[in-house]
């Protein structure tokens, strides 16, 4: 904790003279900006702080921050926020030296290495701080721009920045951390070096999040949620995430017109998406269900892979979240359309151990949406 106070010392070592902070109104309105712009004076920096990033990043919203960093001639970028305003902050420093916009570069990427850039998370769930992708919404869909060149020099991950968010975000955030690692870690692209990082933060998750949500103010908690998804986007950034972000993306804004916030979409969806999974790879899925505390030493191989699913499920409901989609909005009639969408995710299908199809698609959304298992049922 304290990583703040290393703000001022780690931008002279970098160069940075006229800074763009990229924020949202809650976080200017929480105090914590204050802790940086005291960081920043200190040293004697010149910065204007944009606090326009929306909670969900669309292709619109990343085109008004290049555009305030544009005309302003900065020559560096903070990002202090959740992964909402990580995205925008990447798009923002990428933008100082390259030419074209967001919707070019989702097209093509961009070729010249982005001016520097320092991300501060405010949230422990996306680990946008230490990974190379972007997501933003269009008419169409999420659009996801990967670059090598697109980290930041520096991610100061501060947990006290965690302390006042509420506790229906700490959960949402931490799902999403878990589900990020848990992803990399059934993903065909998982290697020996993100399974560790996977590993880690399902274990984090596991053994904290449900006393960060319990008690914000437990630093022990709150701390080991930051490192969790800290380590989690480490793992997600090279084996990737798959068919629970894909399905979260299909169902909800803008896909169907549904807002939700993106850790509560992938979590409402996950547990369905883990059934889906668990004959394509039951070892693993026999591990998470013990890293969720589950007793499998007595069951089968595949009853112990579908406990992982069971698990989770009774994780969202201490969690206060909904374990049917039925919830957040969507309607039965809504669901061959939403089937459909999931393909919109081209990538996360690629990498997702089992082979996705419409018609499994359709099942499992209306699996989802009456909120029952077929495991469970058993």
């Amino acid at each position: 904790m304290g990583a703040v106070q290393q703000l001022s010392e780690e931008l002279q070592k970098i160069g940075a003279k006229k800074i763009a902070v990229i924020t949202d109104k809650g976080i200017e309105q929480s105090g914590i900006l204050d802790k940086v712009a005291a960081q920043l004076l200190r040293g004697g920096f010149d910065y204007t702080i944009w606090d326009e990033a929306e909670t969900e990043p669309s292709v619109a919203g990343g085109e008004k921050a290049i555009e305030f960093v544009r005309a302003g001639k900065y020559d560096s970028v903070i990002g202090v926020g959740g992964g909402s305003v990580i995205d925008n902050a990447k798009v923002a420093s990428i933008s100082i030296t390259n030419p074209g916009t967001l919707s070019d570069w989702l097209k093509e990427p961009f070729k010249i290495q982005p001016a520097p850039l320092v991300l501060m998370p405010t949230t422990a769930g996306t680990g946008s701080e230490v990974s190379n992708a972007v997501a933003f919404s269009t008419p169409q869909g999420k659009a996801v721009l990967f670059s090598s060149l697109m980290f930041p020099v520096l991610a100061l991950v501060d947990p006290e920045f965690t302390r006042t968010i509420p506790a229906t975000v700490t959960a949402n955030a931490g799902v999403d951390a878990f589900c990020n690692g848990m992803e990399s870690y059934i993903s065909l692209n998982a290697t020996p070096i993100t399974d560790a990082f996977a590993l880690q933060t399902m274990r984090l998750v596991a053994e904290n999040l449900k006393e960060a949500y319990a008690c914000g103010d437990n630093m022990e908690a709150r701390s080991n949620m930051s490192l969790a998804a800290l380590m989690g986007g480490l793992a997600f950034g090279t084996a990737g995430t798959t068919l629970g972000h894909a399905c979260a993306y299909a169902y909800s804004y803008p896909a169907t017109d549904i807002h939700l916030p993106h850790g509560y979409a992938v979590a409402v969806i996950t547990p369905y998406t883990m059934e889906y999974n668990a004959i394509a790879n039951p070892l693993r899925y026999a591990h998470i269900a013990e890293i969720l505390g589950e007793p499998i030493e007595e069951m089968s191989l595949r009853d112990a892979s579908l406990q992982a699913a069971i698990a989770f499920k009774k994780l969202l409901k201490d969690l206060d979240i909904p374990v049917s989609i039925r919830a957040t909005g969507v309607t039965k009639d809504m669901i061959p359309a939403i089937a459909q969408n999931v393909f919109q995710s081209p990538a996360h299908v690629a990498r997702n151990p089992r082979k996705v199809t419409e018609e499994g698609m359709i099942r499992l959304f209306e699996d989802a949406y009456e909120g029952k298992l077929d495991c469970e049922q058993q």
